[in-house]
């Protein structure tokens, strides 16, 4: 994780806004926070207390405008990555606050979600479990990527990648876990479940 950008790290890609920033931080916090189940029996105390520091380093440079442009500019340099890409720092960048501040509604429309049902039975899970069986499941309550996306707060480029089997796509092990856990959650599948039987076949870091 030391390798890795502050994106990276968080889990996201460089152009999400700050809602989703805020977002991933708190996942990643509770992945390494106490005994959880994504982290339990992987990592030790003090490796969790490092990831910690990881985590808290990123969202500190990453949730501040101005250290997050000095950042962008810098990875920009190191990786390629086009710096300002985010709509707060190209708004900035352009001195144009009134975007910024529009209403939501004006400026994007919300992706619609399934309705809620509380009431709607939990969804078997088979013993083998691979992406092309998370995405049976999936489309099998009627939901989209997208919408697992919205609902869970993980990046849809690491959804499509455990619906793909492509774990080197995925940071490691560990958030494949948290990622899977609230995946089962979004299609409401039985969670130990569903993360094991994966996990059985996980070929990644």
């Amino acid at each position: 994780m030391k390798n890795k950008n502050y994106y990276e790290i968080l889990g996201i890609p460089p152009h999400v806004g700050s809602g989703q920033i805020q977002a991933a931080y708190r996942f990643a916090r509770n992945l390494y926070t106490g005994d959880g189940a994504a982290t339990y029996g992987f990592l030790d105390a003090g490796e969790r207390a490092k990831m910690l520091d990881l985590v808290d380093e990123a969202y500190a440079a990453l949730s501040n405008p101005g250290a997050r442009r000095d950042y962008d500019a810098h990875i920009n340099l190191v990786t390629g990555i086009p710096a300002a890409r985010t709509a707060e720092a190209q708004a900035t960048a352009a001195g144009d606050r009134t975007r910024l501040h529009a209403p939501v509604a004006a400026r994007e429309a919300p992706l619609p979600l399934p309705p809620t049902d509380l009431d709607l039975p939990p969804i078997a899970v088979p013993e083998f479990v691979n992406g092309k069986v998370l995405r049976d499941l999936r489309e099998s309550r009627g939901m989209s990527l997208d919408q697992i996306a919205a609902l869970s707060k993980i990046g849809k480029r690491f959804l499509s990648a455990l619906e793909e089997d492509r774990h080197a796509a995925v940071p490691g092990r560990v958030f494949a876990r948290g990622f899977l856990i609230e995946f089962a959650r979004a299609i409401r599948a039985p969670e130990n479940e569903l993360v094991e039987r994966y996990l059985r076949n996980w070929s990644g870091r």
